[in-house]
Parts: structure tokens; C-alpha cells; sequence
């Protein structure tokens, strides 16, 4: 006799039968006929995506032989995300260690690695709430001189990369039909941009918060045109037509001046947090900053606005309670000064900033310290 028990198995006798999923049994992989070279700072799903292309097949396939997913997305514009297990598989197939994989590839380290359980899965997420991935294409003039594929997306910091060796300014949003925009005609922002990795190469941390809140106080001057110099506008007619719209070329026409402005922000935060800097010091150093902002003709007394709240947000003591004074000398490295939280390298400028502005956004609500920056350029 047949009947059905309350958890809806089918029971013939005393004997119940009970659909059971069995586990997928992973044996050990074996390395893929042919190789992808590997590419320092590509995403994940870039480097998945060429190597699935080496071997003749599509991504899922490959994804299905690294762990169990869902589904390959496109790889300029998204990232998978890998569990250890599953990193272990890739390496397995790719015939190289771990570790070299995780210096070479910034979302297979550990912080970014997922949870859960023994077996080896992965995610491809269309969309990520937990802050945006910055994907840009590889300048393609490097990918031909070294013999390597041009299809490559790289992770970047920024929605953007320079490119000093071909003076090129990298991104992926590929509006009016152009990846890149060409830098031969604006020589300080390639010298900008040595300067800034200089500053981040000294100081560590420290460096990269803050330029991350430089650049948004550049931004916060961007959204009010009044506030924007004249050497803005003069390299936006520089790069001539055809290139896309104003607030895509925002973060290149600032870039010069946001570096300037990262130098002097790190000098006052060195000595804060080297605990030789007193209040009574803080005056000098906006005057310092109000003679810059004169130099650029910009209109300083309302320009120094955002410097005044950015110096409110760093007035409070730099370190954590019990840390050490950072020692002494021009190479020595600095954490992150509070408010900043200490973050990965690879951590992007949106969410390092202890600053809310944002290249085109307006204030979310009328507010007397902002009420002359509701006018956006985009």
C-alpha cells in the first residue's frame, strides 16, 4: 500500500523514499592545455574569461569546472567572486600556487574571498550593494608592445587609469564610441599623476585617504561653476570633441589641481599626526591654501568652504587611542588618519573619502553651509 507521510515521501510499507540531491564529488583538476599569461591587476572574470577563450570554451563551462554558480556575466562591466575552496580549483587548472594568483589578481585575496561551505562556489553578481567594482579596459598600445591581449579589464581604485608610458586616460564607459581619451596635449595631468603616486608611494595609506578626500573637495568645486578655474574649461577645449559628456572628463580637468591640493593636505596630517602641529597653526596653513586658490583664480573665500568642513572632519585627535606617533622622515608611511578607517589598498577613493561630494551631485537637502552649491555641471 502507497500513501504519503507529512512531509510528502511517498512511504510503501514500513520503507520511505525520499529524493535525496546527491553532492557533487570534486576531483582533483588537472591543468587546461593551454595558458592565459597572467596580467597584474586584472579582475577575476576578465582572467576567466581569456582563459576560457584559450580553450575553446565558454565561460560557464570553465566556471563549472572552478565551482558551483549561477552564471557568467559579461566581464567589462561585472566581477566573480571566488570562495577559497573554489580558488583552489582555479589554481589547479591554471597550474600555478595560490599565492601567485592572489598578487597577481586583487579580488582573489583573502578579504575578498566568500564564505560558506566546503565546496568549492563562486558568484557572479549582476549588480554588488556592498560598494561599486571599478572595471577599466587596459591601454591597448601596452597590451601590443608586451604580446598580450587588449581585451583586458583591469581593477581599478578610481573609475579611471593613466596611462604615463602612452599618455593615455583610461575608462570604460566608451561614450560616443571612445575608450580612451588622449593626454598629449595636457602634460600636467601626466605629471599630476606621477606626483600623486609619489605621495601614495611615501605615505602609504595615509597618501591614498588622502587624496581620496581632495579629489571630492575638487568635486565639490566642479559642481558649482562659478568655483571652477579657468585651466578646467581650457583643457575640456583641449581635448576637442566627440569625447562624451562633461562629467566624464570631470575627474581628468581637476586632476592637476586635486594632486596640488592631496600634497598640501598630507603636509598638515604628517605633522598632526607626528604630533608636531598645534592648533594655532591651522590659520597659516588656510592662508597657505587661500593663496593657491587665488593663484588659480578661483574665488577663495567660498572655495575654502569644503577646506574648512574637511579641516572640521580632521580636527579631532588623528590617531586611535594607545597608537604610536608614525616616525619621523619624508619615506616613513602614515595610516590612515581618523576619521579615515584603515582600508585595503585596493579599496576604492568613493568609499576611502571621509567626504560626502560627488562629481555632479547636488545636496541632498537645503542646508545654510551648502546653499551655494546646489548648482551642478552635469
Amino acid at each position: 500500500m502507497r500513501r504519503t507521510d507529512a512531509s510528502g515521501a511517498t512511504v510503501t510499507g514500513s520503507r520511505t523514499r525520499r529524493a535525496v540531491k546527491r553532492p557533487r564529488i570534486w576531483r582533483a583538476p588537472t591543468p587546461l592545455a593551454r595558458q592565459a599569461r597572467l596580467i597584474s591587476g586584472e579582475s577575476t572574470g576578465s582572467f576567466v574569461g581569456r582563459l576560457a577563450a584559450l580553450n575553446n570554451m565558454p565561460p560557464d563551462a570553465l566556471m563549472h569546472k572552478i565551482g558551483d554558480g549561477t552564471k557568467a556575466m559579461p566581464a567589462k562591466t561585472t566581477e566573480v567572486y571566488l570562495n577559497a575552496p573554489a580558488l583552489e580549483r582555479l589554481a589547479g587548472l591554471t597550474g600555478r600556487s595560490v599565492p601567485v594568483l592572489q598578487r597577481t589578481l586583487p579580488h582573489l585575496k583573502e578579504h575578498h574571498l566568500l564564505g560558506g561551505g566546503p565546496g568549492p562556489a563562486w558568484e557572479w553578481p549582476q549588480w554588488r550593494a556592498k560598494g561599486p567594482v571599478f572595471l577599466v579596459r587596459a591601454c591597448d598600445l601596452c597590451a601590443v608592445a608586451k604580446r598580450r591581449p587588449s581585451d583586458v579589464y583591469l581593477v581599478s581604485v578610481t573609475r579611471w587609469r593613466v596611462c604615463v608610458r602612452h599618455g593615455r586616460w583610461l575608462d570604460n564607459l566608451r561614450e560616443a564610441g571612445v575608450t580612451w581619451l588622449p593626454l598629449e596635449n595636457l602634460p600636467d595631468v601626466v605629471d599630476a599623476h606621477r606626483r600623486r603616486l609619489l605621495l601614495e608611494r611615501r605615505l602609504g595609506g595615509g597618501g591614498r585617504a588622502l587624496f581620496a578626500d581632495a579629489l571630492h573637495i575638487a568635486a565639490c568645486w566642479w559642481n558649482v561653476p562659478s568655483l571652477c578655474p579657468p585651466v578646467w574649461g581650457a583643457r575640456g577645449r583641449l581635448l576637442g570633441t566627440g569625447i562624451g559628456s562633461d562629467l566624464r572628463i570631470a575627474p581628468l580637468v581637476v586632476y592637476p589641481e586635486a594632486v596640488r591640493l592631496a600634497e598640501m593636505l598630507a603636509a598638515r596630517e604628517r605633522r598632526r599626526m607626528r604630533g608636531t602641529w598645534g592648533v594655532e597653526m591651522d590659520q597659516a596653513w588656510l592662508d597657505a591654501v587661500d593663496k593657491v586658490l587665488e593663484e588659480w583664480q578661483m574665488p577663495a573665500t567660498l572655495a575654502l568652504m569644503p577646506v574648512s568642513i574637511w579641516m572640521q572632519r580632521h580636527g579631532a585627535p588623528p590617531l586611535a587611542a594607545g597608537a604610536g606617533h608614525p616616525a619621523q622622515g619624508k619615506w616613513r608611511r602614515l595610516p590612515a588618519p581618523l576619521p579615515h578607517d584603515d582600508a585595503p589598498a585596493d579599496t576604492h577613493l568613493e568609499e576611502l573619502t571621509c567626504l560626502s561630494w560627488r562629481f555632479g551631485d547636488e545636496p541632498l537637502e537645503p542646508d545654510l553651509t551648502m546653499a551655494w552649491s546646489v548648482t551642478g555641471q552635469a
